[in-house]
């Protein structure tokens, strides 16, 4: 079912490629705001910041979940035709969100990475000799990584009642009704 969900998700690549760059950024924005309130830097400020950040990753979470139902409701129901029962669909779809969010994920703790590399290795070459080599710790970003999937929750609550929602009589109007 999961290995479906990405596949699902993948075939709509302009909204899978938006809410990915977008969660990217909620996430890295997030974990480093969330750095710098931790260390007491920017003062009080920082924490603004990050409450901002998980209301707006709350708000976007819901809209993608919105998006991922509504726009496939011929698909879904489809899928109640031939057989499959809201729980299978809503499988499908929070497959297809924790994949979104996975992914945004990755790519930070990628950039992360290669940051650091970047950094070590320019300092080990007596380039660069003021910048710190990590710039977001791992205690930041796993609680970003928690609050996100709690986040995503509310999502799965909003995507189960737009499914539950969808008639399989859909499945059998004419394409344009």
């Amino acid at each position: 079912m999961w290995r479906k969900a990405i596949l699902l998700s993948l075939r709509e690549k302009k909204v899978f490629i938006i809410f990915t760059l977008i969660y990217t950024i909620l996430i890295f924005l997030t974990s480093l705001f969330l750095e710098l309130a931790l260390s007491g830097g920017l003062g009080g400020t920082a924490a603004y910041f990050v409450v901002i950040f998980f209301g707006t990753s709350l708000i976007l979470s819901l809209l993608y979940a919105w998006i991922v139902v509504s726009r496939k409701r011929r698909v879904w129901a489809t899928f109640k035709c031939i057989g499959y029962t809201s729980k299978n669909i809503m499988v499908l779809v929070s497959g297809m969100i924790l994949f979104t969010t996975f992914m945004g994920f990755f790519i930070v703790i990628e950039v992360l990475f290669h940051y650091t590399a970047a950094i070590s290795y320019m300092q080990s070459a007596k380039l660069l000799l003021k910048l710190d080599p990590i710039l977001i710790g791992l205690l930041p970003v796993i609680i970003t990584s928690v609050v996100f999937l709690l986040v995503q929750l509310l999502a799965f609550i909003l995507a189960y009642k737009k499914v539950l929602k969808v008639r399989p009589i859909i499945a059998l109007k004419k394409v344009g009704e």
